[in-house]
């Protein structure tokens, strides 16, 4: 484990002083919306109002991978730029640079301890309680209740590759921040901060709130469990078929989707044809297609983080299914995504003898 170092400074002041030491050219994290309408991920400079920056809120809007993505998929920077994201974006981060939809170069990523977020349609203005009892639970190493059930089952909260990492769980938001430096750039950053002889932290013990979400999470698996074709039928009776999980899934890149081209694009006579062949069709068709042709896909490299329940019109527990889905495929595999930079893609990993027990 890393040695976690106080700093002495809250969020506003980490934040300020790496725009005054010269460490950073600009800034990407959840920012204020103007007349308090939310929060978004923006990118910005030293001329923004620091005061409105708000890492730690418990909402994520999008996940921030995909706005990394399009900042640096064609170029790098030409100048550093810090990133502050949850782990599941830190890791959804990894994966894209493995798929060559993104480039580290010039990015100094700074994660933290997550405590969870609560679900986007239904908490987009969370209240001053809401908010008070979320803080308090991250204070208390506790899962608070109004969170995603997806995230109340993460076993994945602290962040591993990160070039800084705050540590928040056991010590709270509003205190000042406690910093681990992972890497060559970290360690740097520390030294130009003036960190290297702060005092050490005696690390939170999170032994119990891991256990709690192990616990979450088996029981999750159980809840969505899908065993064979009627389950699956069943669970997604009610998707309309608007790709709208698709379109905020980090891992889902590619530019010409394949349920999106012309090939699902069909004529009076296709209908006619599957008439022909059924005597009745449903509609919208290949709903279930679409879902099992996303999780072999993306199962693989999929960080469960909840973006597709969140903008599923019909309550659909997407994430929690793709959650366990994407574990069991990861599995077989023993590939944990987002973990560690060089480890090779499954799907693009090609070797003689593997997989022979599917064969059986």
């Amino acid at each position: 484990m890393e040695k976690i170092y106080d700093s002495q400074m809250k969020s506003h002041d980490f934040i300020k002083a790496l725009f005054e030491k010269k460490i950073v050219s600009g800034l990407g994290t959840l920012t204020q919306l103007p007349n308090n309408k939310g929060v978004s991920f923006s990118l910005l400079s030293d001329a923004f109002d620091i005061q409105k920056c708000m890492p730690f809120y418990p909402i994520m809007p999008a996940n921030a991978a995909i706005a990394v993505s399009k900042l640096t998929r064609e170029t790098s920077p030409s100048q550093p730029v810090a990133i502050m994201l949850r782990p599941c974006e830190l890791r959804a981060l990894i994966e894209l640079t493995k798929l060559k939809q993104a480039r580290l170069d010039n990015l100094i990523l700074i994660s933290f301890d997550c405590s969870g977020v609560f679900p986007f349609k239904d908490s987009k203005y969370p209240t001053d309680t809401m908010l008070d009892s979320y803080y308090q639970s991250i204070k208390e190493a506790t899962i608070n209740n109004n969170i995603r059930q997806v995230c109340s089952g993460c076993d994945h909260y602290v962040p591993v590759g990160a070039d800084i990492a705050i540590s928040l769980i056991g010590r709270g938001v509003h205190e000042t921040l406690g910093f681990s430096f992972g890497t060559e750039k970290g360690k740097n950053i520390q030294e130009k901060m003036g960190l290297s002889q702060a005092s050490e932290i005696q690390p939170a013990n999170l032994e119990k709130l891991t256990i709690e979400r192990q616990q979450n999470k088996d029981a999750l698996k159980q809840n969505n469990k899908i065993s064979n074709l009627d389950a699956l039928l069943d669970v997604f009776d009610t998707c309309i078929s608007c790709h709208a999980c698709s379109y905020v899934c980090p891992i889902c890149y590619c530019k010409n989707c394949y349920f999106e081209s012309q090939t699902f694009q069909y004529y009076p006579e296709n209908y006619s044809q599957r008439l022909t062949k059924k005597n009745t069709l449903r509609l919208p068709i290949d709903r279930i297609f679409f879902h099992l042709g996303r999780l072999s896909h993306m199962g693989s490299s999929c960080v469960a983080c909840g973006m597709c329940s969140d903008v599923c019109p019909v309550d659909i527990p997407v994430s929690e299914i793709f959650k366990a889905g994407g574990e069991s495929i990861q599995g077989v595999f023993n590939y944990q995504p987002g973990q560690n930079l060089d480890a090779p893609l499954p799907l693009v990993t090609y070797q003689e003898k593997e997989l022979h027990e599917m064969e059986d």
